[in-house]
């Protein structure tokens, strides 16, 4: 692992440590996450719905609810982790 200095506005900080706080993971696997899907799709999609995903992503989630495909967990600690496990890792 490395270490990298960026330069941030303090509010738009303040509020991902939140999120990430919120989805139980900490900034730095918040950031990792990110720039892992980044490096994955080839960039960022930086189109969003009123909902705040993009296009493709929105119609996925409805794709998926439709047909019934969705996991489902008995805890949202249970979600965390499997989330973790799949997009950390």
């Amino acid at each position: 692992m490395t270490s990298t200095t960026i330069r941030i506005d303090e509010k738009l900080k303040k509020n991902a440590h939140q999120l990430a706080k919120t989805i139980g993971f900490s900034f730095s696997d918040l950031i990792n996450v990110l720039l892992k899907k980044a490096v994955r799709d080839g960039g960022v999609d930086l189109r969003l719905t009123e909902n705040g995903f993009t296009p493709e992503f929105e119609e996925s989630i409805l794709k998926t609810h439709k047909k019934g495909e969705y996991e489902e967990f008995e805890s949202a600690d249970e979600m965390i982790k499997h989330a973790k496990k799949k997009y950390i890792a």
